[in-house]
């Protein structure tokens, strides 16, 4: 095995790690609310509704996790590790890699829609190119209860979304398709997947540190899953051009670190919105990414550390053992350096949304609120005026005249005197 060979396979498997950190950060920034309720504002008072441009959002179910979701990651993650190590033990891993593969084939048909959709979209966003948007709606009884919308590129890469993944396992589990796969399930889990603090992401870099180091060093049980199991869960990189020989990268070491880049890009717009109240700034905006680009040097720096020294011993190294340390230290030396310290460790975006949230519906709600009360209000006279009319009704006084029947002349005259029987008491009309 040449030396050269080996370089570029550590040089393949770094490129392909940072793009679904890059990726997914960038698809974790959402546009502030004070800059959604500005436009809704501006709107209402032009009497228009807000479009979807101006609103520039996207309906995703989102999970944020907290510091105590952060101690029981290495906890479930030790029993899925020796579940999988158990049934490759005793079972083989013809069974689970079936099914393994059955499972990402289908989660891939959306991940790669959605990685390679923002990719065209931002192709074509720099040349100016605006994208038409389609919405499918289902509806029963005049309610809305289901609602997708879907771009132009979405929609073309639809056949090739679904062909793709489902040609993974009839052919033969290719490594390029494998990879290809893992990257766009890493970018979609940044997407859908935040951290809401850097407290909880500290925490979670630390105690999966140790999470790493006892599963890699302490038993084999962590390098033999990932080498019995087939399925777009690592990235691989041939050494020497080789078909067999591969330098592999678990998804978690891409993932794990890439949750806390995707939190230092969302701190970095968060800060440019807070120094800029009145800017109308999007998740498209340009702005400072000095968090950003720090992180993705910690990381690159950490990657590298972990290569060295896996080249060096020629054994598998736990990579969140080296990664885990740069990422935390990166952002807090440039929070020291910058003053900015106590503001990044009191960024929280749990709180940060509530607050904007509450402000932009502060009017709307009294509104709503007077809205009620009037209601309540006509709700208590109505049973006042339902009695009323039911006392009119008491008074009534109907007479059947039939003298209609014996002449002509009694046509007019049973009109007059039924006319003049439907009245109330004291002479006016019903």
């Amino acid at each position: 095995m040449s030396e050269s060979g080996l370089y570029a396979a550590y040089l393949s498997l770094g490129l392909q790690a940072l793009t679904p950190i890059i990726l997914g950060s960038f698809k974790s920034l959402k546009t502030p609310a004070s800059t959604i309720a500005r436009r809704k504002k501006a709107a209402a008072a032009a009497s228009r509704v807000l479009t979807e441009d101006e609103e520039d959002e996207e309906d995703l179910e989102e999970e944020t996790l907290g510091w105590a979701d952060s101690l029981f990651f290495p906890v479930f993650g030790s029993i899925a590790l020796v579940g999988l190590w158990a049934l490759l033990k005793y079972f083989g891993k013809e069974w689970i890699n079936f099914f393994l593969g059955v499972y990402f084939s289908g989660a891939g048909v959306f991940a790669f829609q959605s990685t390679f959709s923002t990719l065209i979209n931002f192709a074509l966003r720099m040349v100016s190119y605006k994208t038409p948007l389609y919405h499918i709606r289902i509806t029963r009884s005049f309610k809305q209860i289901f609602h997708l919308s879907i771009s132009l590129p979405s929609l073309l890469l639809l056949p090739l979304s679904i062909t793709l993944p489902l040609l993974y396992m009839p052919l033969g589990r290719p490594y390029i398709l494998s990879n290809i796969l893992a990257l766009s399930l890493g970018t979609a889990t940044l997407e859908l997947l935040k951290l809401d603090s850097f407290f909880t992401a500290f925490l979670l870099l630390g105690v999966l540190l140790i999470y790493d180091i006892f599963w890699v060093f302490a038993t084999p049980v962590m390098v033999t899953v990932a080498k019995g199991i087939d399925a777009p869960i690592k990235l691989l990189a041939p050494k020497s051009g080789s078909a067999s020989d591969f330098a592999m990268l678990g998804l978690g070491d891409i993932v794990i670190p890439g949750l806390v880049i995707a939190l230092c890009l969302r701190f970095d717009l968060w800060r440019h919105v807070k120094r800029n109240p009145a800017e109308d700034t999007t998740r498209h905006s340009s702005f400072s990414r000095l968090y950003f680009w720090t992180g993705i040097v910690s990381y690159i720096i950490g990657l590298a550390t972990t290569m060295a020294v896996m080249h060096y011993f020629r054994a598998a190294q736990p990579a969140l053992l080296y990664l885990s340390p740069a990422c935390t230290i990166g952002p807090l030396i440039l929070a020291v350096i910058r003053g900015e310290l106590s503001l990044l460790w009191s960024y929280n975006e749990g709180s940060e949304t509530d607050k904007e949230v509450d402000e932009t519906i502060e009017a709307p709600s009294e509104a709503a609120m007077n809205a009620r009360k009037a209601v309540a209000a006509a709700q208590t006279e109505t049973p006042e005026l339902d009695e009323q009319d039911k006392e009119a009704d008491d008074d009534v006084i109907v007479v059947e005249d039939e003298s209609w029947m014996e002449d002509t002349k009694g046509v007019s005259t049973g009109l007059e005197a039924s006319a003049k029987a439907k009245k109330r008491k004291g002479g006016k009309k019903k």
